[in-house]
């Protein structure tokens, strides 16, 4: 699950941020995991809700269980990952837009099945304006609202959640093939013989017409499946992601990983990939400005040799 709020809030009272980098990534997390265990921090000589209104939100969405173990299923971001300059106050429009689509989608990416929440007006506009879905939305943890009416906003959240976690389990469809659930319903994993299910059948026919024949071909093979998350399209062979479709940017690119383990820098040239690299952790081949389906196929079956 991806929890979602605006933006960081102003620092505690004692907070202190020196040392290295890592010191005080160190210093930020100990801070919170403190004020998640002990009910807040304070600000100003006060106490603030924020965090004591987090654990009823967990425990709405992950009941009976430790906050450690809540806390390693649920990641918690910000819309904008800079406070604004007063607590609570505006950010500037381009701030927003550049830290949404820099961070914030990248952060979702990660996570293409995850239950998304968006807690609070701002968090809801901003995923909003940069076109990037959420599953529900609940009033922020400090809002100026009474505690039931958060409480309320919250448990309604947990609920769709509820309905729609995944257990596992294989369904039995209507035309009697077994699907799968997932926790985001339009993040399928289709494999071998299975049927289009409706999120997946109209991603497909949205696609040009030899890209959304390319999936279809994948869904019927015993090697190959994929999986469609916000933003892309990703594709499977033998269970290791090869790479995919990013139907925002409308690019092909292909799993360092996989490229790495199958394949080598001069076939990746040759059918028209490059290597991007955007810092240490996260780098990629993206096809070239007019790259297809087939030549993302090509390149891919020269490095698992299995033809669709």
């Amino acid at each position: 699950m991806i929890i979602i709020t605006a933006e960081p809030g102003d620092p505690p009272d004692a907070a202190g941020y020196r040392g290295t980098p890592a010191d005080m990534v160190r210093n930020s997390l100990r801070i919170f995991h403190e004020a998640m265990e002990n009910g807040g921090i304070e600000r100003r000589g006060r106490p603030t809700p924020f965090h004591r209104n987090m654990r009823h939100i967990l425990d709405a969405f992950w009941p009976n269980e430790a906050l450690n173990t809540q806390l390693r299923k649920t990641w918690l971001t910000n819309a904008v990952l800079c406070p604004a300059k007063v607590t609570g106050g505006a950010h500037p429009g381009r701030v927003e837009r550049t830290c949404v689509q820099t961070y914030l989608a990248r952060q979702l990416e990660l996570f293409p099945t995850a239950f998304v929440v968006a807690l609070g007006a701002k968090a809801e506009a901003r995923m909003r304006a940069a076109g990037l879905p959420f599953d529900a939305g609940g009033l922020h943890p400090s809002a100026r609202k009474s505690f039931g009416e958060k409480a309320t906003s919250w448990g309604a959240a947990a609920r769709r959640f509820h309905e729609r976690k995944f257990d596992g389990a294989a369904l039995q469809g209507d035309d009697g093939t077994n699907s799968v659930s997932s926790e985001r319903s339009v993040s399928k994993t289709l494999r071998p013989g299975r049927q289009f299910d409706e999120d997946v059948r109209t991603m497909v026919a949205a696609l040009p017409t030899p890209t959304g024949e390319f999936f279809a071909r994948i869904t019927h093979h015993p090697d190959y499946d994929f999986r469609v998350g916000r933003m892309q399209s990703m594709i499977y062979f033998r269970d290791k992601k090869v790479g995919g479709l990013n139907r925002r940017a409308s690019h092909w690119y292909f799993s360092k990983v996989f490229v790495r383990e199958h394949g080598n820098a001069d076939l990746m040239d040759s059918h028209g990939f490059d290597h991007v690299i955007h810092n240490e952790a996260h780098d990629y081949w993206l096809g070239r400005e007019r790259t297809t389906s087939a030549h993302f196929e090509d390149a891919m079956v020269a490095m698992t040799g299995v033809r669709l």
